[in-house]
């Protein structure tokens, strides 16, 4: 430290000491990695993988039902919780599927068979499946067998793919065997879906792969098109559907009723540096090349799993304080800031806004929300609001409002409660 003397006397050196507060480098890159979503770090992994020789995935694939890189079929979670596969069981409510099909056939079928249509459409399942063979049909109604493979054919021809089909297996073969023909699946993907869905719900994935000669990651894809692309009921769209918003943390119930919170760390992605041997790591030539690789790759392995750590700190501690939410839903919420948790945790608020922003849970139903849904103060008293909006009279001042919540518990401002009307109305 350089200081002035006395006019005249010049200048004099002084030693002191101050404290100075740096973060590692590797430290900086790991909360930068904090504020990621799942896809982002997944992103990241792939570009590292692509670029750098020293990182690998270990053997195996994602597991068609939450991603998970495993060895074989489905991850233990997974198929503890019967999610090899999961099927919408039926039309959207309050619709009817099949309003139109019985006039468009009608323009299709021959005229001599027409009285067949009717019937034929009479023995229709919500599904769109037959409920009889089409030769106990024609029998029932005294009709030719040929009249009711008319107005089949009549039927199948203007309709959704699978409609009069004899079984659910069937209505599936037939939704495959239509994406087979628009180039959109697989030859042997009908095969799959006609011969192996027991095997598939079994996640014997590899069994599969062995009968149908094919590779298991080509099951687990076939897999993942019947998951997204058929249905068991006649749609009129087999398109793809809107894919689950990928979780950043999930929360699973344990058998006695308890919570668990897991991260995606560098296990979750099959990560691990690469095995060489020792010719290799002594050739003078490759020697600084691979260190510098290696570090990058431990460096990748060790900000996914500081990210995974923080992130699980944070949701550990907002779950313990939220379980009630959890079990019994908005009207359970309690009051819980970034703030509180930073201090309970040890870390810096900033830290903790950082992880939450943008960031997805899974919930035990695998149901996917806001991991923010954990914080925040005016759930619960918003859940009460709206039980009286709608089972209270149709008029209720603000201020009626405001006293009654008082009554329940929750002690708000009368501004706050028309704030809550206006946001529920």
């Amino acid at each position: 430290m350089v200081t002035l003397g006395p006019a005249g006397q010049g200048m004099e050196l002084q030693a002191g000491l101050s404290t100075e507060l740096r973060a590692l480098p590797g430290l900086l890159k790991a909360l930068g990695m904090l504020a990621m979503t799942h896809l982002e770090v997944q992103q990241a992994t792939e570009n590292c993988l692509a670029e750098n020789p020293m990182l690998e995935r270990t053997d195996g694939h994602p597991c068609p039902g939450c991603g998970r890189h495993v060895q074989s079929g489905s991850c233990y979670r997974c198929r503890d919780q019967g999610a090899a596969l999961h099927y919408q069981d039926g039309p959207e409510p309050g619709t009817d599927p099949f309003s139109t099909l019985e006039a468009d056939a009608g323009l299709e079928v021959r005229p001599d068979s027409r009285t067949a249509l009717e019937y034929v459409m009479a023995h229709l399942t919500q599904r769109g499946t037959l409920d009889a063979e089409p030769d106990e049909i024609a029998q029932l109604h005294g009709l030719k067998t040929g009249q009711v493979q008319e107005a089949l054919r009549a039927l199948r021809a203007v309709g959704p793919p699978g409609i009069g089909a004899p079984s659910v297996t069937a209505l599936l073969t037939a939704q495959a065997e239509a994406l087979v023909e628009a180039g959109e699946a697989p030859a042997w993907l009908p095969r799959l879906v006609s011969d192996h869905l027991g095997d598939l719900a079994a996640g014997s994935t590899a069994d599969v792969g062995r009968a149908l000669q094919i590779p298991e990651v080509q099951v687990l894809e076939g897999l993942a098109v019947i998951k997204e692309r058929l249905r068991p009921f006649a749609a009129a769209e087999t398109g793809r559907t809107d894919a689950a918003p990928t979780a950043d943390v999930f929360l699973y119930r344990r058998p006695d009723g308890s919570l668990e919170v897991e991260v995606p760390g560098s296990a979750w992605f099959g990560l691990k540096l690469v095995e060489l041997c020792d010719g290799v790591k002594r050739a003078p030539e490759a020697r600084q090349w691979l260190a510098e690789h290696e570090l990058a790759a431990q460096r990748h392995i060790y900000q996914i799993d500081r990210r995974a750590s923080v992130l699980l700190r944070i949701t550990e501690c907002a779950v313990a304080r939220q379980k009630d939410f959890l079990d019994h839903g908005d009207g359970h919420h309690r009051p819980l800031t970034r703030t509180a948790v930073a201090e309970e945790i040890g870390v810096h608020p900033s830290t903790v806004s950082r992880a939450v922003r943008g960031k997805r849970l899974r919930l035990p139903s695998g149901a996917v929300a806001d991991l923010s849904c954990l914080f925040g103060k005016g759930l619960a008293p918003r859940a009460a609001l709206q039980g009286l909006l709608a089972g209270g009279p149709e008029r209720l001042s603000d201020e009626m409002l405001r006293a009654e919540l008082s009554r329940q518990g929750f002690s708000i401002a009368r501004r706050t409660v028309t704030k809550y009307r206006h946001s529920l109305q």
